[in-house]
């Protein structure tokens, strides 16, 4: 008979071996990859750059709107005697509106003095400026003697006229004497003074104004302002 074999012990294994769901015992761990972060520079970038259009959109709309604004107010008041002139020259120097600065006083006797101006009606004279105005002096009641009264305009006249000197100054045939004068002025404003007399009243003449550009304004023609001045002065000594 065969001796009964000793019992052998089979190995048992699992029906189902463990996953590893981590790193391997001992190893390295497995990384995930990070996410990448959105480059935000362009983004700033362009809000810069729109914060910087509409900056300059805005100093644009500004610059225009001053640009095409025409200068001037309503059509003022009528002048005084002392202080008419005609629709051609008002045309020509573009002012329509008359404003008296100081009226002349209703005394009897003494130098009467007073102050015109004619300036811009809004809408009617363009959109460069300019203003017309003149200072009147009149002797012609300080006393009751006449030559007196001349002496005293022609005295005033002399006065006016004791600053004028060199190349800036040059003198008219209008009135009984007269004299035009171009002060120093910015590069963007012309200005031309014209002093005459005629018999026993004296005028103080100022034509002045400017040109508008977009960014920059500038001076009008001289020529353009002298011929204002004389011509308001052969006016106002008819």
């Amino acid at each position: 008979m065969n001796s009964p074999q000793p019992h052998q012990h089979q190995p048992r294994y699992p029906q189902h071996w463990p996953q590893h769901t981590g790193p391997a015992p001992g190893g390295p761990g497995l990384r995930q990859p990070a996410p990448r972060r959105k480059k935000r520079g362009g983004l700033v970038a362009g809000i810069v750059i729109a914060v910087i259009a509409l900056a300059a959109a805005g100093v644009l709309g500004a610059r225009y709107l001053a640009y095409v604004d025409e200068p001037g107010g309503g059509p003022g008041t009528d002048p005084i005697a002392q202080c008419r002139l005609s629709d051609d020259l008002k045309s020509q120097a573009h002012v329509s509106s008359f404003r008296l600065i100081q009226a002349p006083t209703d005394a009897r006797k003494g130098m009467k003095q007073a102050h015109c101006a004619w300036e811009q009606t809004k809408g009617r004279d363009g959109r460069d400026p300019r203003r017309l105005s003149f200072l009147v002096y009149d002797f012609t009641t300080f006393s009751d003697k006449p030559d007196r009264n001349a002496e005293q305009a022609r005295g005033n006249y002399a006065s006016l006229t004791s600053y004028a000197t060199g190349d800036q100054a040059k003198p008219l045939d209008v009135g009984d004497e007269a004299m035009i004068v171009i002060p120093s002025s910015p590069a963007d404003l012309t200005e031309v003074n014209l002093l005459v007399r005629k018999g026993t009243v004296v005028w103080n003449i100022r034509y002045q104004g400017h040109d508008k550009g977009f960014f920059t304004d500038s001076a009008f023609p001289l020529a353009d302002a002298e011929a204002v001045a004389v011509r308001t002065a052969e006016e106002l000594t008819e």
